[in-house]
């Protein structure tokens, strides 16, 4: 074989490997890229504590009003945990709880809000 052969061998490859690495960046790799947002559960429960404290400190609150109030409470954590089961595949991105997240994260879309309004807070 040549030098010139060999050269002709390493150049073609060259060009070929980066076809084939261009080819995966744009078409295989930003599909199975992940999204990141945050999700403040404290605030959650926080909020949830709130608005249960407020019925049951009230006054002019029956019984029932109270009951309710308590058996809402008690329901509160099955429903946060299957709504934050079901938003990575809504969302299609990965979750982090906000405490994870060290400093201000201002790139990283909150989902808290939408969360507070699906239940109510």
């Amino acid at each position: 074989m040549s030098v010139k052969t060999v050269f002709i061998l390493i150049v073609a490859n060259a060009l070929l490997s980066v076809v084939f690495v261009l080819a995966y960046a744009l078409w295989f790799a930003p599909s199975k890229a992940s999204v990141l947002a945050v999700l403040d559960v404290g605030e959650l429960y926080r909020l949830k504590e709130i608005q249960v404290a407020t019925v049951l400190v009230k006054r002019d609150s029956t019984d029932e009003d109270r009951a309710l109030a308590l058996k809402r409470a008690n329901a509160f954590g099955l429903e946060v945990t299957s709504l934050i089961e079901s938003l990575p595949e809504e969302c299609r991105c990965l979750i982090l709880a906000r405490g994870a997240v060290v400093g201000p994260a201002p790139l990283l879309p909150d989902l808290t809000p939408e969360v507070r309004r699906r239940l109510g807070l």
